[in-house]
């Protein structure tokens, strides 16, 4: 057979795996364990943490739920209003109390600056930070919840005043125009329409009414800034008639919950407006096959890690449209770069107003453009995907144009190789690539060429699926052109290419035969049917015994918007 082409990579310097040695860090060693902390440490790998983590902060509610009721039902100040009110008044203000605490933390989870910074840190091994969006969701379940508690506690309320008072206070009047009560009203509707333009279905389909629908935001926060300042409850007067009592029991409470995740908030929208807005621009423009668009840009204030994402917005197509996209780029190059695949209204605007053309029906006379448009980058923000240097083998898996993360870290394992400035954790890499449409294989070909020519000790595998239909011409041309171990003739690579989906099981099981006592971490980034399978798999096959191979899953958040009746999903990991 002949011997394979050289590649002409701008990242291939010559020199082969014989130049290339990795300078490895010892291995962890486990001691021994009974059956059941085994099972235990088997369940804290994947799934302790963030269970143990959202049981815990139900629990604190519902514990800090009984203690308030416990002290405004035993509060010697408000023995007239018991009489009236029954249980309904510490009922209603607990329930209150930790719509506060909920409040005070909802827009802390959506502070990606933040986020970013503090994931970087020990914490991140306690408190699932890539799971923010997650927890955001929770929280306005849990706000949803006590806010019923407190609105019928209060109906309530308002219904016996009525008939402790008579007409001159009427529970309607009560609940539509006094102080609480109208602020209160305007906070449920407000919170209703965030909540419910926010479930899946809608948001999937309208995402441009849920995205102007949470900004509704600002209303809620300025509701309830307003609505404990009327003094509805209030403390009995003193026998003696001492008139320096305060009887509205220190005046309003929820600034004071507020205003450390408020100011949070802001400056980090300060933040992402000045940093968007600093000198950004395109610098080369790229069109893959299958509708790939790869944009390279020049921003020098951006400094990037392996695997991150950011958010571009491009102000002739929509002032207000932000799109996430991971990095494709390496930290050591002198430029960003993002790969889109263009599958909707803003996809399709933003590449052909970068001069992509697809031979669609509107683009008959349409004239080259003279100059590249004007961008915006929000971040770069952290993922799951960075932390991936951090474990002794690692397997990254992407599907379709999912892999876009795992260019950006390939990219950085060829430049700490080649570059090595010290230990590296990780010795083994695994890269699974599955792609429906073979011509998807062309947008990191010249970068698998190149790591696969250099071989770096054994470091990587790559493992590519094709799971479409192929068409008579093409299974012809696959078999006169295919030469085993030296070309393939569907990605050029000598991994040959396999057909149909992968088999994790059996994929799992051979990496936890080759890798006894090691930790794996498990990188994911496409749909959720495959990431649901992955997910499994990991906690199948993880053994966290002295010798076992513990599979840790990391996979980022998924964002999910529709512009102009369009559906993107851009799965950041």
């Amino acid at each position: 057979m002949s011997a394979r082409p050289a590649t002409n990579s701008i990242y291939y310097k010559g020199g082969g795996a014989n130049n290339h040695h990795v300078q490895l860090g010892e291995r962890r060693q486990r001691t021994r364990k009974s059956k059941i902390r085994v099972r235990f440490d088997n369940w804290m790998v994947n799934e302790g943490p963030r269970q143990i983590f959202t049981v815990l902060w139900l629990a604190i509610q519902v514990a800090y739920f009984a203690i308030s009721y416990q002290q405004l039902w035993t509060a010697s100040n408000l023995t007239t209003f018991r009489s009236v009110l029954g249980h309904g008044l510490p009922t209603a203000r607990a329930a209150a109390n930790v719509i506060n605490l909920n409040c005070a933390i909802l827009l802390f989870t959506v502070c990606r600056n933040l986020i970013s910074m503090v994931r970087t840190t020990i914490l991140n091994k306690y408190v699932p930070f890539d799971k923010n969006i997650t927890f955001h969701i929770v929280i306005a379940w849990c706000i949803v919840f006590w806010t019923y508690i407190h609105v019928v506690a209060h109906y309530f309320n308002y219904l016996y005043v009525e008939q402790a008072l008579g007409p001159a206070k009427t529970a309607r009047g009560l609940a539509w125009l006094s102080g609480p009560g109208w602020t209160g009203q305007i906070i449920t509707v407000s919170f209703f329409l965030m909540v419910t333009s926010a479930l899946e279905g809608v948001r999937r389909k309208y995402f441009e009414m849920f995205w102007f629908t949470h900004h509704l935001f600002i209303v809620f926060f300025g509701g309830l800034l307003m609505h404990g300042a009327f003094c509805f409850i209030k403390a009995d007067i003193p026998a003696d008639g001492n008139k320096n009592v305060d009887l509205c029991r220190g005046g309003p409470t929820f600034w004071k919950w507020w205003v450390l995740s408020g100011a949070a908030y802001l400056l980090e929208r300060v933040l992402r407006e000045a940093r968007g807005r600093r000198k950004t621009y395109i610098s080369k423009v790229v069109q893959h096959p299958s509708k790939v668009v790869e944009i390279q840009i020049k921003k020098p204030s951006c400094l990037t890690k392996a695997g991150q994402y950011i958010f571009i917005c491009c102000p002739e197509i929509g002032n207000f449209e932000w799109h996430p996209f991971t990095l494709t780029s390496s930290p050591h190059e002198e430029f960003i770069s993002i790969h889109i695949r263009v599958v909707g209204d803003w996809t399709t605007k933003f590449a052909k107003r970068c001069g992509c053309r697809f031979g669609d029906a509107d683009e008959a006379g349409m004239a080259a453009p003279t100059s590249l448009p004007f961008i915006m980058i929000d971040g770069p923000y952290g993922s799951a995907s960075e932390d991936v240097f951090e474990y002794e083998a690692a397997i990254l898996v992407g599907a379709g144009i999912g892999v876009t993360p795992f260019a950006s870290i390939l990219k950085t394992v060829w430049y700490r190789i080649n570059n090595p400035t010290g230990m590296v954790s990780l010795k083994k890499v695994y890269f699974f690539w599955v792609c429906r449409d073979k011509d998807a294989f062309e947008w990191f070909q010249d970068l698998l060429m190149t790591l696969e020519e250099e071989n770096i000790d054994g470091f990587l595998e790559i493992h590519t699926y094709l799971t479409g239909g192929l068409k008579i011409d093409e299974v012809k041309n696959i078999i006169v052109n295919d030469e085993e171990g030296v070309s393939d003739a569907i990605t050029g690579l000598r991994a040959p290419t396999n057909y149909g989906r992968p088999n994790w099981d059996a994929i799992f099981k051979m990496v936890r035969s080759n890798h006894p006592g090691t930790d794996v971490g498990v990188m994911f980034c496409g749909p959720k049917v495959l990431s649901g399978a992955l997910h499994k798999a990991c906690n199948r096959w993880t053994e966290a015994t002295e010798n076992g191979t513990r599979f840790f899953y990391g996979k980022g958040e998924t964002f999910t918007f529709r512009f102009g009746g369009i559906l993107f999903d851009e799965h950041v990991s």
